[in-house]
């Protein structure tokens, strides 16, 4: 058995595992009152079992010692879709299942990590002699270096390159060397792996917690959201910060709005809003897919992020060819900021907009744009790949443009209690990322959306209504939320990145049933067996189990038990 050590700071009491069973096998007193303030209205038995397997694990990898216990819900982002990395507003929630890590301090500096999934093999990390600290002024320049990329690869896509990432992380934050922050842990979840409810960043998350504990430091909620970034970013992925965002600024029972930019990283602006969930539900449905991204699917969704990412400051220039002052291009620095009002109104806009290309070559866009990043983004983006003639650039501005506002007024229709409006939101931006016709017999045209941009100077068109053109679904997801629509839901969409993973899904209350019972049907069916191409259908019970109410629960944190 490892020896561990039996005292940490004065911040985090450990406590053996004994107790916390104990504790937790018939909560009463302050134990239920924490848990009722973490969990608010999700079934507890689910939540308990989660936290009793964690225990166990570790109490029969490592034995009876004193521990932490550190949980990362995952999360939904419920209007705000593909516009984190461009400062869009997002509307996001916490969801009950979650990632449980039970650690203690490792005494020899080495760390030892289990999970109780057997896809997840055992390993222990020995990283005495990093130093982590090098490049003080980007984490970006130390995770570049020549031997942390062969770190990463030689831990050839495991689990274990994410827990490194997020130990060194974390060392760099409380200016620790990685021995100090060193742990044996045991990792739990019945967060589904995939699905776009982002358990990576639940995993990065709870595990940069768990070793800042383990040193005594506290990190701010900025330095948490920014930490389980950079960690992501260490195992080669280049996510935002909206989903570590939902994770850090929830709350139980509550809605957090905010629009983030890494570039000028800020939470001070973020709002939460109480969800009325006796009033209207949230519904996540795990679709069984999982995003592989390989051949013409990598391609095209490749192509449409760096189009994303060039778009804006087309956008910029164009407003400068049209005589914008200076002062006023320099405010649109992103997609938040591009709102009909700033402009006079819509006709402005769209005259913009109408300006910018619809399609383009790259070497147009270098020929007609002063772009002195683009190769560095193509570089990016397609690496040794050949990039496609042309890309659509338009199509994928009107999105995040019309999505940003969409998840703009998703604050003020919730806060006015419009719940039709809110499903209408929901809806609308899906429609920016389908593929497929409802019934799923036609390619989804996309197009008309665009087109649609120079009838927005009539100012008949709201901007909210124009889906945009960013085709991130999937059949399997259109499906679901075809689904979804026709049995009553008020509104539906993918979530997370997309291609595959969940779809959400707005129902009144008292209609939920009705709504879930038939989403059911539709997993279970042979049509949707087909559509996903599998052999057979899913069975009842996985589809039962696959389609459940959202409850809002607590950030992330350790969890402040005393026995």
């Amino acid at each position: 058995m490892v020896s561990i050590r039996p005292t940490m700071s004065d911040s985090v009491v450990l406590i053996p595992v004994s107790q916390w069973l104990s504790a937790l096998d018939t909560p009463g007193g302050s134990v239920r009152r924490m848990l009722d303030a973490i969990y608010g209205t999700a079934p507890l038995d689910d939540r308990l079992a989660l936290l009793r397997r964690a225990l166990q694990g570790f109490a029969e990898a490592f034995g009876d010692a004193p521990v932490m216990v550190v949980r990362a819900p995952g999360r939904l982002n419920l209007r705000g879709m593909h516009v984190d990395t461009h400062g869009g507003y997002l509307n996001l929630v916490t969801h009950q299942r979650e990632i449980v890590v039970v650690a203690a301090p490792s005494a020899d500096g080495v760390s030892r990590w289990r999970n109780d999934r057997n896809e997840h093999a055992p390993f222990e990390l020995d990283l005495r002699g990093i130093d982590p600290h090098q490049c003080e002024s980007a984490w970006v320049d130390y995770i570049g270096t020549a031997n942390v990329r062969a770190r990463v690869d030689a831990h050839q896509g495991s689990w274990a390159a994410y827990i490194e990432g997020a130990l060194l992380r974390a060392a760099r934050a409380s200016e620790s060397s990685p021995a100090e922050v060193a742990l044996n842990a045991y990792v739990a979840s019945d967060l589904p792996e995939g699905a776009a409810v982002s358990s990576s960043a639940a995993l990065c998350l709870a595990v940069f917690l768990a070793a800042c504990g383990a040193r005594g430091f506290e990190p701010t909620p900025a330095e948490q959201i920014l930490a389980t970034r950079d960690a992501e970013w260490y195992t080669g992925a280049r996510t935002g910060t909206s989903d570590p965002a939902a994770m850090v600024l929830g709350a139980t029972g509550e809605l957090v709005h905010v629009a983030l930019l890494a570039e000028k990283f800020s939470i001070a602006h973020a709002e939460r809003l109480v969800w009325p969930a006796d009033d209207v539900v949230v519904l996540t449905v795990h679709s069984h897919t999982q995003r592989r991204l390989a051949g013409a699917e990598l391609l095209a969704y490749t192509t449409n992020r760096f189009a994303y990412s060039v778009a804006l400051e087309v956008f910029r220039q164009e407003m400068q060819g049209l005589g914008f002052a200076d002062i006023r291009v320099e405010m649109i620095d992103r997609l938040a900021h591009i709102q009909p009002d700033f402009f006079g109104g819509i006709r402005t806009l769209a005259g913009i907009l109408s300006r910018v290309p619809e399609i383009s070559s790259i070497e147009a866009l270098r020929a007609r744009y002063n772009l002195p990043d683009l190769d560095a983004l193509v570089t990016r983006y397609f690496g040794t790949h050949e990039p496609p003639e042309v890309i659509g650039v338009r199509g994928p501005l009107v999105f995040g443009i019309a999505e940003s506002h969409r998840a703009r007024l998703f604050r003020q229709r919730l806060a006015d209690r419009d719940f039709p409006g809110l499903g209408a939101l929901m809806t609308a931006g899906h429609n920016g990322d389908r593929v497929r016709t409802p019934g799923g017999t036609q390619p989804y045209d996309r197009s008309v959306s665009l087109a649609a941009v120079a009838h927005l100077a009539d100012e008949s068109i709201l901007l909210e209504n124009l889906p945009g053109d960013y085709g991130a679904s999937s059949p399997v997801l259109d499906a679901l939320v075809d689904a979804a629509l026709e049995a009553g839901s008020l509104g539906a969409s993918l979530t997370g990145a997309g291609i595959a993973g969940s779809v959400i899904a707005l129902a009144r209350e008292d209609e939920a049933e009705a709504v879930m019972q038939a989403l059911r049907a539709t997993l279970s069916s042979e049509r949707y067996a087909r559509t996903a191409g599998w052999p057979s259908a899913l069975d009842a019970d996985t589809a039962e189990k696959s389609v459940e109410v959202n409850h809002i629960t607590a950030p992330a944190g350790i969890l402040p038990l005393s026995v």
